[in-house]
Order: structure tokens, then sequence, then C-alpha cells
């Protein structure tokens, strides 16, 4: 597990969706969420985390919706996956920060997720 806080990162949500995400958050007693931008592209995982903003402009990013969680016990993933499946109408990319993944910035770690849904929905095509 890696030595920092529990927290969620969300990336793409719309202020409709933001909102019923802090809904849910409160009712449920969530660990804290932080809310990713599109100027925080180039930053690191670990940045993010930490809580800096360095905001670079001209990054563009793929219009994904991405939950991503750090620091979660099994349990509580699975709880709180469960909890998300339930309450929204939409599938975000739902991914666990890793020792490696949190190196890298947004930018690439998004990239990577999405090759690797479309790897999956590729192999569960055939």
């Amino acid at each position: 597990m890696l030595e920092n806080d529990k927290m969620i990162l969300i990336y793409g949500l719309n202020e409709q969706e933001s909102n019923a995400f802090k809904k849910i958050a409160s009712e449920y007693n969530l660990p804290k969420h932080k809310i990713i931008k599109n100027d925080m592209g180039k930053m690191t995982i670990r940045d993010i985390l930490d809580g800096l903003n360095l905001e670079v402009f001209n990054v563009d990013l793929p219009e994904e919706k991405i939950i991503l969680f750090n620091n979660f016990t099994d349990e509580q993933l699975k709880y709180t996956i469960n909890l998300i499946r339930e309450t929204f109408d939409f599938s975000p990319i739902l991914a666990v920060i890793t020792p490696t993944s949190i190196e890298w910035t947004f930018e690439n770690l998004l990239e990577h997720l999405i090759e690797e849904r479309e790897w999956f929905k590729k192999q569960k095509n055939k």
C-alpha cells in the first residue's frame, strides 16, 4: 500500500455528476476526493495527491470519465466501486494508483488506461 493519504481522484465529470459525487461522498463518508482539471495533465499523480497545482496549458486531454483510488484496502475499494456503479448511469474508467503510476503524469496515465480499456474490449469481443 502506498504511504500517503487515502484519496479519490476524479476527472471528466460534468458539474451535475461532480455534485452528485460530492453528495454520496458526504452521505457515505467516503475518503476525501480531488478533481483533476484539464490544466493538470502534465502533473504527476503524486503531485496531484500532494495538493500541488502546477497549471500547464496546451494540454489536450481526451474527454473521458476517470475515477482513481489511492491507498484503499480491498474492502474499501469494493464498497466504493459498488456505490459508484449503483449511483451513476455512466461507466467511468476505474483504476487503483500503483507505486509505478503515482510517478506518471496524469496525461500518461490517462492514455495508458484508455489503451488498456480498448485492449480488454477487443479481447471480450473475440
